[in-house]
């Protein structure tokens, strides 16, 4: 019987169906292109458990939570129900479009993009998810980007917060209009949202979210924010900035483009919060960290095709928070030249990141340690010879290049 013919050239890509020219960015930086999941029955019943009360909606966006909770069961059910959960985690995975149908009719050419990373609690999982979205909005064409950043912590820090926001709103209630009287009464995170001028002064001294945060929960904003600092994000801390605690947790955050008019408010193009313990909530097996962000934005461009990205044959290794730090700079040096590598920033050891390498059977291995982050510099091993360099991080896309042609 004749050996069945192969597709070589088809096999020495990836597969991007799922993906357009818009979301690039994502393939680089680690994101697997999955059909859009779908709001079905039976997530509309398990979302009625979290929608007993008023919705909070995250201050200036432009983005519509009605149907949040949804979504997310939409998402977390493809999650357990498919082999996600069973492979190496983190998983992180986008899609381009409408989770939700009927706004998907109404879109005209509004695109809307989702990333989202399960099953990491590490400060690593928002410095991906910020960076390729900015990456994304930058490659269509915007400028002037910055980040509004706030975290509400765990459950210990959230109740902390509520608790001392209540106490500090009754005590000045007769200060606030007839309006967030009302809002009070029904969650005081409401009265947040408001931007009358009487609010506005109140909410001046009023509780922090930071200053309620528990220890661990402090330690792990801080490490966002010294990502965000060794990137170069601008970031300001929003302290009003509050998602829904019925399913957020931990870190909130917003992307903006600068107005050039000061009359005109900053738009907002991206709205990303954590949502580490919804999945019980919403029914579902277990309990995994997740973070998502949604990317919303008015696009005249007709959606363009991608190009086929050539499959790695290279695995980035990462070691220590120095390497860690600088190791989305790296991703982002080789994306600007075209240069796929698969890596796992979620992963800190070792024994790990090699073992994903090693099923990968990737040819060439990259390793950065501490003393190569401080030295600028990247170790480029040769898995067949064991032969190792280490060349200057400047030079590393045109020594790929070579290798890999």
């Amino acid at each position: 019987m004749p050996k069945k013919k192969t597709n070589s050239k088809e096999s020495k890509f990836l597969d991007l169906k799922n993906i357009d020219k818009s979301t690039e960015a994502a393939v680089y930086y680690g994101f697997m292109p999955i059909e859009t999941p779908r709001i079905e029955k039976d997530d509309k019943e398990k979302a009625k458990t979290l929608k007993d009360g008023e919705p909070i909606k995250i201050i200036g966006s432009n983005d519509e939570i009605e149907n949040i909770v949804e979504e997310k069961s939409a998402l977390l059910k493809t999650y357990f129900n498919t082999n996600m959960a069973i492979m190496p985690q983190p998983v992180m995975v986008t899609y381009n479009g409408f989770i939700n149908e009927e706004l998907e009719k109404h879109a005209g050419k509004h695109r809307k993009i989702g990333l989202e990373i399960i099953g990491s609690a590490k400060s690593i999982s928002e410095a991906i998810i910020i960076k390729t979205a900015l990456a994304i909005l930058e490659d269509n064409n915007f400028t002037d980007l910055y980040v509004e950043i706030n975290s509400l912590g765990d459950r210990e820090s959230t109740n902390r917060f509520l608790r001392e926001l209540t106490a500090y709103f009754r005590k000045n209630i007769n200060g606030m209009q007839a309006h967030c009287r009302q809002e009070f009464k029904k969650d005081p995170f409401l009265v947040l949202n408001c931007q009358n001028e009487k609010c506005c002064a109140l909410k001046e001294d009023a509780p922090k979210p930071i200053g309620c945060l528990s220890d661990e929960s402090r330690g792990h904003f801080k490490e966002v924010l010294e990502y965000l600092e060794s990137l170069d994000i601008p970031y300001k801390i929003n302290d009003c900035l509050i998602s829904d605690r019925r399913y957020a947790s931990g870190t909130v955050f917003e992307i903006k483009q600068k107005s050039a008019n000061p009359k005109v408010p900053d738009e907002s193009l991206a709205v990303g919060f954590r949502s580490d313990s919804v999945c019980k909530k919403l029914g579902l097996k277990k309990d995994v960290p997740v973070i998502g962000v949604k990317i919303s934005f008015k696009s005249d461009f007709e959606k363009r095709q991608l190009p086929k990205i050539k499959k790695t044959s290279v695995f980035f290794i990462q070691l220590g928070d120095e390497a860690k730090h600088k190791s989305l700079k790296v991703i982002d040096i080789l994306r600007q030249e075209n240069i796929y590598i698969n890596h796992s920033l979620g992963r800190d050891k070792m024994g790990g990141q090699m073992a994903t390498a090693e099923r990968l059977r990737v040819p060439y291995i990259l390793i950065m340690g501490k003393m190569e982050a401080m030295n600028n510099t990247i170790m480029i091993r040769d898995v067949s010879t064991r032969a190792q360099e280490t060349i200057n991080i400047s030079d590393l896309s045109s020594h790929l290049k070579k290798l890999v042609k």
